[in-house]
């Protein structure tokens, strides 16, 4: 349990360690997945950027993907 108001914690959840059981497991559920999907994220930027260097292909969709994230933040 420590470790679970240790990760929120560090998620922004300053008050995590207040928390009920339940809201806690929930939380940290939520912060996982968000976690996990951005790192997924990254993992995917950083091949098309590898790729890039390799092939025109790969360049073109690391463009059209970096494009995209900017039009999501808009």
């Amino acid at each position: 349990m420590r470790n679970q108001v240790s990760f929120l914690m560090a998620q922004g959840h300053p008050e995590a360690r207040f928390y009920p059981i339940g809201m806690l497991a929930t939380e940290v559920d939520i912060a996982r997945k968000r976690e996990n999907g951005k790192l997924a994220s990254e993992i995917s930027l950083m091949q098309l950027a590898m790729g890039s260097v390799l092939s025109k292909k790969s360049g073109s969709a690391l463009k059209k993907e970096l494009e995209n994230l900017s039009a999501d933040a808009e």
